[in-house]
Formats: structure tokens, C-alpha cells, sequence
């Protein structure tokens, strides 16, 4: 993934790091599975339902006008839902932006246009349930739950210390960047501030158009990041007062590929991908990497698996830029 703002992207310079170790009494949850071959809403399908089960009765309805390849067998019913060819096809922020639109998936929060953007983009082949991105997103407070005391107890120094979330921009040392939001991909498209230099195949392979992403720091340091050495400016926030936030390695390496659902949900398998609130989250990562002496911020990627991330849904407001 990638942060975006409204300056040139910046991490498109970062390199992946080494994946090892992981989160120790943390087991991967199995994500939800829908047993539907394509992609549709799940409105669409219930309407589809009752209309088979209409005529299946020989109750009258308006089943061949509008329901737009939902055919009715013995007793079952088979849905023939419409891929999204416009969306799978854009090449830009705009034209995936309009795609949305035009499909009505505009006004989709962060998450739900993440599992639409991904369902789409790694379709379900036959007798495949669809893929979707958040089953592969675990609960942090799940997570949580299986750690035991006295890993709490032995992670209690680090959590003590002052975690925050950055967002690292501007290039010229003089000048501070001008505006006062970190703004989403989706956001800057639609204002018409999108940059030539983003990574599209990001958005496509991982729906995380409506996110925002940041480097965590403990004790104001931060992992290591070759792009960071043209950057000069960041913005801060204290991660306990972040409400809803999610981290994971830089997954593009897994994910930019053609793929159906089903090896969409291979290419996943193993990624530590966590979600919750900034506070949960900082627990789990103190627990995780608590026996990293005076550099926890760069134990965070091999307690990862990767290039660290956090991603937050939508923006955040910049209160002030602070000189690197």
C-alpha cells in the first residue's frame, strides 16, 4: 500500500522489507465466507429469491422484467450477477471514481468499497464464494483475548512509552505543505487533486481508495524508509485517540496479479492484517514487539511481516506540520 495525500506519492520509493517473525499467541481467524459464485447485492438476491419462490408457487409477479438474469430452475433458483467491466477496466483515479459512481458505490464507506473494489477486481470463478478482503482482516480485540498475562505484564515498558501515527510529505525544506488534511485517494480524485505519480494497481488489488496511510512512531521514531530521505515535513497524532484503524505489511506484492476469488484468498493467507481501534492496536504491537530494546519502531515490521502500515478510513485533519 501506499500513502497518499495530495503531494506526489511518496511511498511508491519504499522497497519491502524482510517478513519473519509474527504475533506470538495471535492465531489467524477465519475470515466469513459467502457462498455466492459473483458479486451482487445482497438486496439484489433476496428480491431474487422471493421472485423464485413466486413462481415456483404460480404467484403472479413482475419476475421477467426486472429480474436481469436471476432464472428459476426446479425449485432453485440460479443468480447471474453483472461484473463491473467499467471498474475492472479504469486506468486512472477518475475513471475508477466514476466507475464507483456509475455502479453506485460512490457514497460506500472505506471498508465496504475495499470488499466491493476487491470482489471485483478478483472475481469468483465457478462454485467459488466471493472474495472478500475483510475476512482476511483480523479483530484486534479477538486477538486480544488469546494473549496471555503475562505477555501483557512483560509489554506494560513499551506501552508506556508515546506511540503516534505520522504522515510524511513536502518536498522543499523551506516551505511547509499547504493544505490541513490528509486526504484519501478518493477524496483528491474527486477534487481533482489525484497525482500522476500514484500507484493505480494498489487501488485496484486492494480497494484502499478511501484510506489514508501513516508510518507509527514510539518515542518519535520510526521504522526506517528509504522514500523518507525526501521528505522533510510530517503531521502527528497520538494513536490511542484514533477510533478506527487497521495495519498490515505492504500487501501489493501479494495481491497485484490476476487472480479469482479463490487465489485471491491463497495469495492471503498468512498476512498478519489487523483491525480495530488505534488503541487496541497499539496493544497488540507493544505485546508483539515489546523485546525490541531501543528500536521498537523497526521491530514493528518484523512483528508484521513486512513494510509496516496503518491505514485509517477516510482523513485526518492536520493541526500542524512539524520540520523532520
Amino acid at each position: 500500500m501506499r500513502a497518499h495525500s495530495r503531494e506526489k506519492d511518496e511511498a511508491e520509493q519504499r522497497s519491502p522489507q524482510g517478513r519473519s517473525a509474527g504475533f506470538a499467541d495471535a492465531e489467524p481467524l477465519a475470515g466469513p465466507h459467502h457462498h455466492l459464485p459473483r458479486a451482487a447485492g445482497n438486496a439484489a438476491v433476496a428480491r431474487a429469491v422471493t421472485r423464485g419462490r413466486q413462481e415456483a408457487h404460480g404467484e403472479s409477479g413482475h419476475a421477467a422484467a426486472d429480474t436481469a438474469g436471476a432464472h428459476q430452475g426446479t425449485g432453485a433458483v440460479h443468480i447471474q450477477r453483472t461484473a463491473d467491466e467499467e471498474l475492472r477496466e479504469a486506468k486512472t483515479p477518475e475513471q475508477i471514481v466514476a466507475a464507483l459512481k456509475k455502479a453506485g458505490h460512490a457514497e460506500d464507506d472505506a471498508w465496504e468499497l475495499m470488499k466491493y473494489m476487491t470482489s471485483q477486481q478478483f472475481p469468483a470463478g465457478e462454485g467459488q464464494a466471493d472474495f472478500d478482503m475483510l475476512g482476511s482482516i483480523k479483530d484486534a480485540s479477538e486477538q486480544l483475548q488469546k494473549v496471555k498475562a503475562v505477555r501483557r505484564k512483560m509489554a506494560a515498558p513499551l506501552m508506556a512509552k508515546r506511540w503516534t501515527i505520522r504522515h510524511y510529505t513536502g518536498a522543499d525544506p523551506n516551505t511547509p505543505p499547504g493544505f490541513q488534511e490528509i486526504a484519501s485517494t478518493y477524496d483528491n480524485a474527486t477534487a481533482g487533486r489525484a497525482s500522476e505519480h500514484t500507484n493505480v494497481a494498489d487501488w485496484r488489488s486492494l480497494g484502499n481508495i478511501k484510506f489514508t496511510f501513516y508510518l507509527v512512531a514510539v518515542d518519535g521514531q520510526v521504522p526506517p524508509r528509504n522514500w523518507l530521505n525526501n521528505t522533510h515535513w510530517y503531521a502527528e497524532w497520538d494513536l490511542d485517540r484514533i477510533p478506527e484503524c487497521w495495519v498490515s505489511p505492504d500487501l501489493l506484492e501479494r495481491m497485484n496479479k490476476p487472480m479469482d476469488a479463490d487465489g485471491a484468498r491463497t495469495a492471503m493467507q498468512g498476512a498478519k492484517a489487523f483491525r480495530g481501534t488505534g488503541a487496541q492496536l497499539k496493544e497488540l504491537l507493544a505485546i508483539s514487539a515489546f523485546g525490541a530494546g531501543n528500536d521498537p519502531a523497526s521491530a514493528l515490521d518484523t512483528a508484521i511481516g513486512g513494510a509496516f502500515e496503518l491505514k485509517v478510513p477516510d482523513g485526518l485533519p492536520v493541526a500542524e506540520w512539524h520540520k523532520k
